[in-house]
């Protein structure tokens, strides 16, 4: 008897500590952070000078800030997450309930409801073990007191901290190449899922009819102003070195480290010397010493269908590299190219995809330019039909292998 008065007596306290307000009933958050373990930082790619551009930390929702709710960066499987709450004018006691679900697929990853709990205090995420792949997670906090009120914010799961020169990652390509490569735990597939989530986004890059990139300033990709015009829905050209940097910078969010690269080789004299009615009709301007593509699909354009391949009269090309991989003509670099699709991988296979150096379809830097077709004598593979590359090719071209600086500056096309 005694043990159950004990216990109505400990029922009727938790019940008057939950109505018992602070001061009145409108009640609101303080804060809800996630204090451990320390996200990466993160800029938000929204102004110049970097340093005002900073994501505050911890992650979650700080009511004192300027940016009130701030995302986080982790690496994949991460756990031992502690979440730090406070709410005013509530009750001294109320429920916290806390979901995660994978904000891409929007399947629950982890919850829990934690009651009674005080109304300011610090709660372990215990058996919370991020995704062992790449995605975006939603981190949704309830308070359950005079009613109920919530918070969310955003985390990025990504392989390993953020490479220059996306070391701090930008929040604006976070969502673009976390979403590319969700679902990829290791470098062969992100590299790929995101090689091909730069030529297949819908709108992004067209290759222009001039040729000539757009988002450099220099040696600096104004990223901000391109991803605005992507964000309104909008199609925007960009050559070789465009597409190339962009990818690159999508590569080092999600933890990559990757250069672009310039090549080169045995080219061509102008036309009409060359052989073809150079440029071709699809092409303005003039050229000079130039090598001819095989049919490729440029980017923009759909690689199922076999009108949309044609062949461009090139000086030189600019692919996406691992950081510290051997300079041409070696053959032990892995090449990827989102610029545009081929035909045929180089075994001669049907593939219609941008190349993506992977186990599944090797493209290494030499057989990548041009290599000799295994099943037809005379034939050649790769991205250079004519003329035929001599043992030095390729050749690093301008810049050789380099990084971009990035800018969230205003910018012209």
């Amino acid at each position: 008897m005694r043990l159950l008065h004990l216990k109505l007596m400990k029922f009727w306290i938790v019940a008057l500590l939950f109505f018992i307000p602070s001061h009145s009933f409108a009640q609101r958050w303080r804060y809800c952070l996630l204090v451990a373990p320390e996200s990466y930082p993160l800029r938000w790619g929204e102004r110049e000078p970097p340093d005002a551009d900073m994501v505050a930390m911890p992650p979650g929702l700080d009511t004192s800030r300027t940016i009130p709710t701030s995302p986080g960066c982790y690496k994949v499987g991460k756990s031992g997450f502690w979440l730090s709450y406070s709410v005013e004018n509530a009750g001294l006691v109320g429920g916290l309930f806390v979901v995660v679900w994978d904000g891409i697929t929007g399947e629950t990853v982890w919850q829990r409801y934690y009651y009674p709990v005080w109304r300011e205090g610090v709660v372990s995420l215990d058996g919370l073990v991020l995704p062992s792949y790449i995605t975006v997670l939603g981190f949704q906090v309830v308070w359950l007191g005079y009613g109920s009120m919530f918070t969310r914010f955003t985390v990025f799961v990504v392989l390993d901290a953020p490479k220059p020169p996306m070391s701090p990652a930008w929040v604006s390509l976070l969502r673009y190449s976390c979403r590319w490569a969700r679902g990829t735990s290791n470098l062969d597939d992100a590299a790929q899922a995101i090689t091909f989530g730069v030529f297949f986004q819908r709108p992004g890059f067209a290759y222009p009819r001039d040729t000539a990139s757009h988002w450099l300033n220099g040696t600096t990709f104004m990223l901000k102003a391109l991803l605005d015009e992507w964000n309104a829905g909008r199609w925007t050209d960009g050559n070789c070195a465009d597409v190339s940097c962009l990818t690159m910078l999508a590569l080092c969010s999600v933890g990559l480290d990757f250069s672009v690269r310039q090549l080169t080789g045995t080219l061509l004299p102008p036309p009409p010397y060359c052989g073809r009615n150079c440029p071709p009709p699809w092409e303005d301007g003039p050229i000079g010493f130039h090598f001819h593509t095989h049919d490729i699909c440029s980017i923009g354009s759909d690689p199922t269908v076999d009108w949309t391949y044609k062949w461009w009269a090139w000086g030189w090309h600019q692919v996406c590299v691992l950081t510290g991989a051997p300079d041409p003509p070696s053959n032990d670099a892995g090449i990827w190219d989102p610029t545009a699709a081929q035909k045929e991988d180089l075994n001669g296979n049907g593939y219609r995809n941008p190349p993506a150096h992977h186990p599944n379809h090797l493209w290494w830097q030499k057989d990548y330019w041009q290599k000799s077709h295994t099943r037809v004598p005379g034939a050649w593979l790769g991205l250079v039909n004519e003329p035929i590359q001599g043992a030095n090719d390729p050749q690093l071209y301008g810049l050789g292998t380099w990084k971009c600086g990035v800018s969230a500056g205003s910018w012209q096309p």
